[in-house]
């Protein structure tokens, strides 16, 4: 079995962090990007509903530890 001389094959650590956000930049240029106003509508969406949702849980479970309680007693 022959051993490979894998020292001239081996890139430095920062060259290939290099590269790789290179490429990155040049993949983001690709990208088709939604338009700064739906993209706000939707993330207010988003956190209007999960403090709906939270503010739902929060009140069932006051209302079980409350029934809770008194079935405990």
């Amino acid at each position: 079995m022959a051993i490979k001389d894998t020292s001239l094959n081996k890139e430095n650590f920062w060259d290939r962090v290099v590269r790789f956000l290179k490429e990155v930049k040049i993949e983001a240029k690709k990208i088709t990007w939604a338009p700064k106003k739906q993209v706000l509508m939707s993330t207010l969406m988003v956190v209007v509903f999960s403090l709906f949702i939270g503010a739902y849980l929060g009140i069932l479970d006051i209302i079980y530890n409350f029934v809770i309680s008194i079935l405990v007693r």
